[in-house]
């Protein structure tokens, strides 16, 4: 075998078993791995939804999920309940070694189909792990696998891992960021490092998200402004072509066996991931070994995660008085139906969050859905941490 095609079979086997694939060690600071359990309580429901249990039957999903006519909203639920429960919640905290920005924490919130690797790619990490750049740009980071996805737990499919739950364990752990709790657990977790003995409890907490990350981010800030000083919205953009492109086009089969999960669980074919995440002219915005990688690291998706996201869009938020930047691939086939030019009205956006501080909208020229995997990463990055700077984050 060549020492790519060993490097690629290496990945293969890493998306199955979605272990730690970075070193502890960065050039730019030091991470922890971190098993977090979580208590929360959430409105959920139980949705009139098909059950998927095989690769036919997660196509069927898909094609009922992408009908025209197949509501999504309050019409679609059976019975209202509620979820409680003690989750473990799979996460990474980072630290840099600079102390420029040290006392701002930034809390990422990844997509559908991936886990949190999505912001830290083990694939030439200087030109494509957000991860590694934060910690240059000096500011502490924590990434973490959202529920049913990666390392964290994966409980029920169908009326466990739902859109309201998963905001509030957003909530509970911006929480224990700002009482300092955070930073005790990462100090005493296994393996002891000095590097995290003495840490201090963050000053500010920016939030980040990607794509459902960005659904729950968005949703954060207007349900729970006191507890965020400023919001970057990457992957998303609430208009008439979100998700318009259907669930067929991710492609999905049932995850089952091949990645530990129980009924309800679906996952992208190469092929979906190609269609949703990369976007672009292919000579220009992405080589073939990034949608390799992008593909092999891909995680399955819970299908009331679907179902439930209609609670997170659309949010006003008065209270949100801090900035937030949108930042938007330009080809995003699953934001923008492929074309996010012209898009974006900061008008309308300023109705959304009448008193922010600050709304700047940016386009990533000649990328698709997955920023970080585009060839263009670093130049998106810079331009996150330019208007943090500009803003006192």
């Amino acid at each position: 075998m060549t020492a790519r095609m060993i490097t690629l079979a290496w990945l293969l086997l890493d998306s199955v078993s979605a272990s730690p694939v970075r070193s502890s060690q960065r050039p730019n600071g030091h991470c922890k791995q971190l098993n977090i359990p979580i208590f929360a309580t959430a409105p959920s429901a139980v949705y009139d939804i098909p059950q998927v249990n095989n690769d036919i039957e997660a196509t069927a999903w898909a094609i009922y999920d992408a009908t025209r006519s197949t509501p999504h909203g309050l019409q679609n639920i059976i019975k209202n309940t509620t979820t409680s429960g003690t989750f473990n919640i799979h996460a990474q905290l980072c630290v840099p070694k600079s102390s420029k920005k040290s006392g701002i924490l930034q809390i990422a919130t990844h997509g559908v189909h991936y886990d949190s690797r999505y912001w830290d790619s083990d694939y030439q990490p200087e030109s494509h792990s957000y991860v590694d750049a934060t910690l240059k740009a000096g500011y502490s980071i924590l990434t973490y696998d959202r529920l049913g996805v990666g390392q964290s737990d994966h409980p029920d499919a169908y009326s466990v891992v739902q859109a309201p739950l998963e905001l509030e364990i957003l909530r509970q752990l911006t929480l224990m960021a700002r009482n300092g709790t955070l930073y005790d657990f990462a100090a005493h977790a296994q393996p002891t490092t000095s590097t995290f003995n003495n840490l201090t409890k963050p000053e500010k907490i920016v939030h980040i998200g990607h794509s459902f990350g960005s659904f729950l981010t968005s949703a954060f800030i207007a349900t729970y402004a006191n507890l965020t000083d400023g919001a970057i919205i990457t992957g998303y953009l609430f208009t008439q072509f979100l998700a318009s492109t259907g669930s067929t086009t991710f492609s999905v089969e049932y995850a089952g066996a091949n990645y530990n999960r129980g009924s309800g669980y679906v996952v992208c074919k190469e092929n979906g991931i190609q269609n949703i995440f990369f976007g672009g002219n292919v000579r220009t915005a992405f080589t073939p070994a990034l949608l390799e990688y992008g593909n092999a690291i891909k995680q399955p998706v819970p299908v009331g995660e679907f179902a439930s996201a209609f609670w997170l869009l659309g949010k006003y938020g008065p209270d949100f008085m801090a900035p937030v930047q949108y930042v938007l691939p330009e080809n995003d086939f699953y934001i923008c139906r492929g074309d996010c030019n012209g898009l974006a009205n900061v008008t309308e956006l300023r109705a959304t969050y009448p008193n922010a501080s600050a709304i700047e909208v940016v386009l990533q020229p000649d990328t698709g859905h997955a920023l970080p995997l585009h060839n263009h990463a670093t130049a998106g990055f810079q331009l996150t941490y330019e208007f943090l700077d500009r803003h006192g984050l």
